[in-house]
């Protein structure tokens, strides 16, 4: 079998090790970034930074070292649940805020890269007003 096609198959087995198969419950930040860089990196997704006690709960592989953090896959319905402004941020750069979310499927990113984890909001509680971000 070609070496890339190896690398791919076991890539493939540990994220499907390592993704969520129930749902998980974390405390922490939401942001929905709209400046140029992270739109082209992001699109139009919120994403989410767990509270450090939430964070050790993700299921990621044990060596996995890297920042807990990770983008809904839903874009319109963690805006909604979120309460992201529909028109965009009107001044800064985007929104942010604290929240509990539920998400499923939750999928650890394992290439190599500027790719990250992703999950499927399924509710929101405790969730602060969406104040806007400053441009970095």
């Amino acid at each position: 079998m070609h070496p890339t096609v190896t690398a791919f198959l076991a890539a493939l087995f540990l994220a499907g090790e390592c993704m969520a198969q129930s749902s998980l419950i974390l405390t922490g930040r939401f942001e929905y970034r709209t400046d140029p860089t992270s739109l082209e990196m992001l699109d139009n997704l919120v994403c989410f930074y767990p509270s450090p006690e939430f964070a050790k709960s993700l299921p990621r592989p044990k060596n996995d070292t890297r920042l807990a953090w990770f983008c809904f896959t839903n874009e319109e319905i963690s805006k909604r649940l979120l309460g992201i402004p529909r028109e965009g941020a009107k001044s800064g750069c985007g929104y942010t805020g604290q929240a509990t979310v539920q998400v499923v499927e939750y999928v650890p990113y394992l290439g190599e890269g500027g790719g990250f984890d992703t999950a499927l909001l399924q509710s929101a509680s405790s969730v602060s007003k969406a104040e806007a971000m400053p441009c970095e």
